[in-house]
């Protein structure tokens, strides 16, 4: 009689290992990243930024309010942006930040999640976003040409979560920022008080100016996205004013709940510390 053993070595000998692998469609792939094009108030001019396929952390998408705000600063840039230190939270595509970069900071840091996907796409558009002065206009397209960054300016990628020590920021800039973006962060409740530590950590004083631009995406929940501004005026540390208020043409997603009204609407805040 066989010994067992070897009744059983064969029989692996046999198996077909490839059966165990999971087929090409089990699961779907992750969708190729896509591309987004803001046309600046400039109208010559123009920032295409790539998105990451899908994100859990929403990265995937160009929102109303990152346009709505980079109008804003556009708008603002002699006041809010040349020569200045610019730090955004949340960036994903990094669009506000991007435009700062073109329009005369010295300093901008785009920051988000440390996410690989996130940090890698932001580091894209670092790159491919914006043109330095002596490339080829090869994003041009029939009507508009790249933006390019402004000589001197210096852009870098951060990780960083809200509420955390944000030394890895300072290091960049110790004395702190003069222009914080935050831009369709504050749908997320739960971090109000984190985000709002972090505003406290990095904006330079006296005369830093922290921009807060955001859609009630959820339109039953409105006075609870407000609330992160009744913290920031009860800590006793800021001034808050609203600036904007824009109806888009259409909603981010036409088919969610809620009045489409107000979720095509982009408000815009603006912090500063509070004054003495």
């Amino acid at each position: 009689m066989s010994d067992l053993r070897e009744v059983v070595d064969t029989e692996d000998d046999a198996i077909d290992v490839g059966m165990f692998e999971e087929p090409e469609d089990y699961r779907p792939p992750t969708p190729p990243p896509t591309f987004a094009t803001h046309n600046l108030l400039d109208t010559s001019k123009s920032i295409t930024v790539r998105l990451v396929g899908k994100n859990p952390l929403w990265g995937h998408l160009l929102w109303n309010a990152s346009r709505v705000c980079a109008n804003y600063i556009e708008s603002h840039a002699s006041e809010l942006v040349r020569s200045k230190t610019v730090l955004e939270f949340g960036a994903g595509a990094g669009l506000p930040g991007l435009l700062c970069a073109g329009l005369g900071a010295s300093i901008v840091v785009l920051s988000d999640y440390p996410d690989p996907d996130l940090l890698s796409n932001l580091e894209y558009n670092k790159t491919h976003s914006i043109s330095t002065s002596d490339e080829s206009q090869d994003g041009q397209t029939e009507t508009h040409e790249k933006l390019v960054l402004d000589n001197g300016a210096r852009v870098e990628c951060a990780g960083y979560i809200w509420g955390h020590n944000a030394q890895n920021l300072l290091t960049i800039c110790p004395q702190g920022f003069d222009l914080l973006i935050l831009s369709d962060l504050i749908f997320n409740h739960s971090q109000h008080e984190a985000l709002l530590k972090s505003v406290q950590s990095t904006l330079a004083k006296p005369d830093g100016v922290a921009l807060v631009f955001f859609t009630p995406h959820r339109p039953w929940l409105y006075e609870a996205d407000l609330n992160f501004f009744k913290i920031a005026r009860e800590s006793g540390d800021f001034d808050v004013e609203q600036v904007l208020e824009q109806k888009m043409d259409k909603a981010m997603f036409e088919v969610d709940k809620g009045d489409e009204n107000v979720r095509r609407m982009v408000y815009g805040y603006r912090i500063t510390w509070k004054k003495v």
